[in-house]
């Protein structure tokens, strides 16, 4: 078990003593980098909370604590009874218990121990990364035969992150908001695949970022959220009517505490030479943001969302403010997108689905009996 700083072991008691009287909370845990032992001064404290309340969709909190940043990730107490969802193994198996009214987290954590990394198990993880690389994939496709080409580039890359993620649970890397890159690259080079490591940053842009681009960008993303939060609170009517998932998640982004975390957090590995992880991280974070301020932005407007033309449909809603929209374009860098650029990358993009879905099982069986 990974030795704590005395701030963080108080800050956690405190937290742990109040949810024990919480009639829905039946466990917490702790889990990402604290747990693993790579956590740095600006990291976050990640809990998982096990919750038996009303609701059927993961959702996050954040908090403040002693000047800690906590992010209190509840997960319905059901999904840790049959099959578990599979975004939650790596969660489950890193974790530190804190709280376990029922030894359900118990028993979970060492089903999980032993499986985790198992060809099966992987097979299991893998396959849904694959799926989700294809959603997008087909999202990009249709993007593009309706002309919206800044949809169909977005939605290719993350076509592109997600089948990646396939080499990260071969080798059972970690998955980390800030420390993606690092760990992509790890895991291609040793499965010999570094070409596509390559691939991925020039065809995300990604090769072409640098410290002053970076930083630029965490300027325009404090702009954006700026305009997002105002939106939010001159709406709160459309804001609390809002789908379950979309108000969990814009409440969570709009938490002041999330803005200082991200910002602290990008600062931080900025200062640390790491100009593109730092994009990455900010990137990743901005595209979920925007996707659900989106969906505000058509209840607001009393209108459907098309989410296969996102950015065409988020012209259309910033329609009275133009400035906004121009600013989320600028941020993705999809203003010179046209037909050509998107057309190629969706090629690019497919070949490599195709190399990571032949694959994938002989890389499992290979580096895992290997391992």
């Amino acid at each position: 078990m990974i030795k704590l700083p005395e701030k963080i072991r108080r800050t956690l008691e405190k937290i742990v003593k109040e949810m024990r009287i919480k009639e829905d909370i039946y466990g917490v845990g702790l889990f990402a980098s604290w747990s693993r032992g790579d956590a740095t001064k600006s990291s976050d404290v990640d809990l998982l909370v096990l919750d038996k309340g009303n609701f059927s969709h993961e959702f996050v909190e954040r908090i403040e604590i002693n000047g800690l940043f906590v992010d209190l990730d509840h997960i319905p107490k059901a999904w840790i009874h049959g099959q578990i969802p599979p975004e939650l193994d790596q969660k489950v198996y890193e974790m530190q218990i804190l709280y376990d009214r029922d030894w359900s987290l118990t028993n979970t954590k060492l089903w999980m121990a032993k499986s985790y990394g198992s060809p099966e198990r992987v097979d299991i993880r893998t396959e849904a990364h694959v799926v989700e690389s294809d959603i997008y994939l087909s999202r990009a496709t249709s993007a593009f035969s309706r002309k919206d080409f800044q949809s169909s580039q977005l939605f290719a890359a993350m076509a592109l992150e997600n089948v990646l993620r396939v080499l990260m649970e071969v080798t059972l890397e970690p998955f980390s908001n800030s420390r993606f890159i690092e760990k992509l690259e790890e895991s291609t080079s040793k499965l010999g695949m570094q070409n596509l490591f390559t691939g991925y940053l020039n065809m995300s842009g990604l090769s072409r970022v640098d410290s002053v681009s970076v930083e630029g960008k965490l300027k325009l993303f404090k702009v954006i959220w700026d305009e997002i939060n105002f939106t939010a609170k001159q709406n709160p009517r459309a804001f609390e009517s809002s789908h379950f998932r979309i108000k969990t998640k814009l409440r969570y982004y709009l938490n002041p505490a999330f803005l200082q975390g991200t910002m602290m957090r990008t600062k931080s590995l900025i200062n640390s030479g790491k100009a593109i992880e730092a994009t990455h991280y900010l990137n990743n974070i901005f595209v979920d943001m925007v996707e659900n301020y989106a969906w505000l932005k058509s209840s607001i407007g009393k209108v459907k969302l098309d989410y296969t033309t996102l950015m065409r449909s988020l012209e259309s809603l910033e329609e009275k403010n133009p400035r906004n929209y121009n600013h989320i374009i600028e941020f993705l860098n999809l203003r010179d997108v046209d037909k050509p650029r998107a057309a190629e990358t969706i090629e690019k993009t497919r070949k490599i689905m195709l190399k990571v879905r032949r694959e994938r099982k002989v890389l499992i069986k290979k580096y895992l009996l290997k391992s």
